[in-house]
């Protein structure tokens, strides 16, 4: 499964499947000393590409710069220093529990993200290729057969890694430069 963000900027996006029907969106909320992200689910209008029957809210992301920040998702709060861990050198890999018991990983790489379940990649993040050496294409999220199951939370814990991510990449406001506008109904 081929999930696009367009914009690639994980905290203000409209993430759409292969057929080109909106599955998710996110958009974050700044306020002073505050973001908060909330990540909603939509049913696509099977008649009218682009149109979404019906949303609800997924998630909400409460980004802390000197704390953990915290997940509001299926009714739990949860602390991402204890949901997501960092793990290894340098804090380039975060680890969760999935609904089936599992542990696993996401590799945090200088361009990419990375889901692995033991030696088994499970989702990969490809990033906007302009097209200079090879086709271009729009950012998107590569979700394999295994995970497909919980693609809820495979988006969402990938919209916190790649956060985590681009953080060091962006320079304050970009998020609101990039806000995308909300799906049609």
């Amino acid at each position: 499964m081929k999930l696009t963000f367009k914009p690639p900027h994980v905290r203000n996006t409209v993430i759409t499947n292969e057929q080109g029907h909106v599955l998710y969106s996110t958009s974050t909320v700044f306020s002073f000393g505050t973001r908060e992200t909330v990540v909603k689910k939509h049913v696509p209008n099977e008649f009218n590409i682009g149109r979404v029957e019906s949303s609800e809210i997924l998630a909400n992301i409460e980004w802390h710069t000197f704390s953990s920040s915290v997940i509001h998702y299926d009714g739990m709060k949860l602390v991402t220093s204890q949901f997501i861990p960092n793990k290894g050198i340098l804090g380039r890999r975060r680890v969760f529990r999935g609904p089936d018991g599992l542990s696993y990983k996401w590799k945090i790489g200088p361009r990419e993200c990375i889901l692995m379940l033991g030696d088994t990649e499970v989702a990969r993040h490809h990033p906007v290729n302009l097209g200079f050496k090879k086709a271009g294409h729009e950012a998107y999220l590569e979700v394999f057969s295994p995970v497909e199951h919980m693609l809820d939370l495979v988006v969402l814990t990938f919209i916190y890694v790649e956060k985590l991510r681009q953080g060091s990449q962006e320079s304050p406001g970009t998020d609101r430069m990039h806000a995308p506008i909300e799906p049609a109904n």
